[in-house]
C-alpha cells in the first residue's frame, strides 16, 4: 500500500507485526494502541496452521517484548480466549502468569478487562519485562 500512516493514526489503531516468507504471511501479532506508555497489550497472535509448533509464535511474542522493553514498557498483558487451553499453555511457557493465581499480586495489578454484557471473554495473563 502507498498509504502514509500518520503517527497519530498509528497511536489510535495499534500496530501489527507480520512474519512473511517470499510474500506469504506465516503469522502476525497485534498490539493495541497505547493507553499507558509503560504497559502493552497483546490482543491477537496468529500463526498459519503449517507453521504452528515451529517456534514462530514464540519469536513474534519475544520480538514484541524486546521492542517494547527498549521503548520503556515494563509490563505486557495478553488476552487469551476462554476456551483456548493451547494459548494458556503457550503464554505460561513464555513466562506469563494470571494475576492472583499462585501469586499475591491480585490487589496491586491493574487488569485490563475484556467482556460482553458483564461476562468475561478472555483470561488475562501478564509478564513483567
Amino acid at each position: 500500500s502507498t498509504e502514509v500512516v500518520s503517527p497519530e493514526r498509528e497511536q489510535t489503531a495499534g500496530q501489527v507485526w507480520v512474519a512473511d516468507c517470499e510474500g506469504d504471511v506465516l503469522g502476525c501479532i497485534f498490539r493495541e494502541s497505547e493507553s499507558r506508555a509503560d504497559v502493552v497489550r497483546i490482543c491477537r497472535l496468529v500463526t498459519g496452521s503449517w507453521y504452528r509448533r515451529e517456534g514462530l509464535g514464540r519469536l513474534l511474542v519475544q520480538s514484541l517484548e524486546q521492542r517494547e522493553r527498549e521503548a520503556g514498557a515494563c509490563r505486557v498483558y495478553a488476552h487469551v480466549p476462554y476456551p483456548s487451553k493451547v494459548a494458556e499453555v503457550f503464554f505460561r511457557k513464555l513466562g506469563y502468569q494470571q494475576p492472583g493465581v499462585g501469586t499475591d499480586d491480585e490487589g496491586e495489578l491493574e487488569i485490563p478487562e475484556r467482556g460482553f454484557l458483564g461476562h468475561p471473554l478472555t483470561k488475562v495473563f501478564y509478564k513483567d519485562l
